[in-house]
């Protein structure tokens, strides 16, 4: 992508210095910021709009997770996306357990007014969920 921003969020310092190191290349070239931040207290700066949200094994942290969703769909600008990523990680969980997140995603996206456009799998142990909404253009 040219001429786009990546702002990657983090409420884990550990992380984000994970992601500092991972990414220094691109944070020296003024083309990612990270910034340490629970998603119920996110930073001005990141009000957006923004074309594409992506969230990776978080969801299940959030505070008021309906809320947050309703929050991060209103930062999207009209037909932007909200990708939302789940392994479980519970004790015993399979592709049933994955399937299941994955339903109660696209619950949780189309009750914030997001319109679902997919769902993709990984087939790792266990499967890894994408569940991909979009912003009414509208």
């Amino acid at each position: 992508m040219r001429g786009g921003h990546v702002y990657g969020v983090d409420h884990s310092e550990v992380m984000l210095r994970q992601a500092s190191r991972r990414n220094a290349a691109a944070i020296k070239g003024g083309r990612v910021t990270l910034t340490c931040a629970p998603v119920d207290d996110l930073p001005s700066a990141l009000n957006g709009p923004f074309d594409v949200i992506f969230a990776v094994n978080s969801l299940g942290h959030w505070p008021a997770p309906a809320e947050r969703v309703r929050e991060l769909g209103g930062r999207l600008v009209p037909g932007g996306r909200l990708a939302v990523v789940s392994q479980p990680r519970c004790p015993g969980a399979t592709a049933e357990t994955s399937a299941k997140a994955a339903r109660e995603i696209q619950d949780l996206l189309e009750g914030a007014g997001l319109i679902h456009e997919r769902t993709e799998t990984l087939d790792l142990d266990p499967p890894v969920v994408c569940v991909l909404a979009t912003r009414s253009r509208h």
